[in-house]
């Protein structure tokens, strides 16, 4: 029961880029899956919402899930062609990530599985908080084929930088680093006392940051694992997702409570953006990710002073 409840660029010059790149944005309610758009998962109103990448301007409903009830989190393919999305119940869905359209399901009867990726090896990753570990399914059958790690009640996942696969404990408060090829451990740490671990991202200097509830804050760690400080908003109540904007490479959190994805700069950690969704979709949300394509920042293989200097 207690489980249940759960970077700076000029403006002018990524605005510019952003209309040269998408032009405008298009009419509420038309959901065209575009590359550098914003989707965020609702598991309260059960949809995945679709937000124009660079203004958060609302496009409309994604999709609202086939089978699975409660959308948790949202990762696409390197080719942003195919989209998974974990559940509170009735499997992970698989849709196009372009038109919304059903593919398939994965372990339909697997209960609340969170988190879901495309692995490296070519696999989807699905993380089980009834069994408490990660699995591995065939991507064309979707058939169950082994346990990659046990992990305490996971949350979200996320490969980083260094190619290991890095899980969020919700259960037991830490964060697991493995092989993501064949799951074997590389490293483990805990989050402060009370902590909930909901979701990583990385920066392109090293820090990991991990979203973390009860503490409702967002911790920032070095490479070696040690605590360097946190941020977050006074109102928060439910950080889930983070990740980084391919439009202005600063960071972006969701928040249940406030039912809102906020904006902060990565250098200074200051807020920049109590609200990024235009308008706020006035329920719950999870997860949120942005569709592989052409944004205008690389925010994972340079770092801060080359992306700076790439725009002066």
């Amino acid at each position: 029961m207690q489980l249940r409840n759960h970077y700076r660029l000029s403006r002018m010059t990524v605005a510019a880029l952003a209309a040269l790149s998408l032009g405008a944005a298009l009419p509420a309610g038309a959901s065209p899956g575009l590359a550098a758009n914003l989707f965020v998962t609702g598991d309260v109103s059960n949809t995945v919402r679709e937000y124009t990448g660079n203004s958060g301007a609302f496009q409309g409903n994604f999709c609202t899930p086939f089978a699975a009830n409660g959308p948790m989190s949202v990762h696409f393919n390197a080719a942003g062609t195919r989209v998974l999305i974990g559940s509170v119940s009735g499997g992970v869905e698989e849709r196009d990530a372009t038109t919304g359209a059903y593919i398939k399901t994965y372990a339909p009867a697997g209960g609340w599985q969170w988190g879901a990726l495309y692995a490296p090896n070519g696999n989807v990753y699905i993380g089980s908080i009834t069994t408490n570990d990660v699995r591995a399914y065939d991507p064309v059958t979707a058939a169950f084929l082994y346990v990659v790690t046990p992990v305490t009640a996971p949350a979200d996942m996320r490969v980083g930088p260094n190619g290991n696969l890095y899980i969020c404990s919700y259960g037991g408060g830490f964060v697991i680093e493995v092989n993501a090829i064949n799951g074997n451990f590389v490293s483990l740490w805990g989050l402060p006392p009370m902590a909930l671990a909901n979701d990583i991202a990385f920066l392109p200097n090293g820090e990991i940051l991990v979203t973390a509830m009860r503490t409702n804050v967002v911790y920032r760690y070095d490479a070696a694992h040690n605590l360097l400080g946190s941020f977050g908003n006074p109102f928060w109540g439910n950080p889930h997702g983070i990740v980084l904007s391919p439009w202005t490479g600063n960071i972006l959190v969701s928040d249940g409570v406030t039912a809102q994805v906020h904006e902060f700069d990565p250098v200074t950690f200051n807020e920049l953006n109590a609200a990024v969704l235009s308008p706020g979709p006035g329920d719950k949300i999870v997860d949120l990710e942005f569709k592989p394509g052409a944004g205008p920042v690389s925010v994972t293989r340079q770092d801060w002073g080359q992306i700076k200097r790439l725009y002066r």
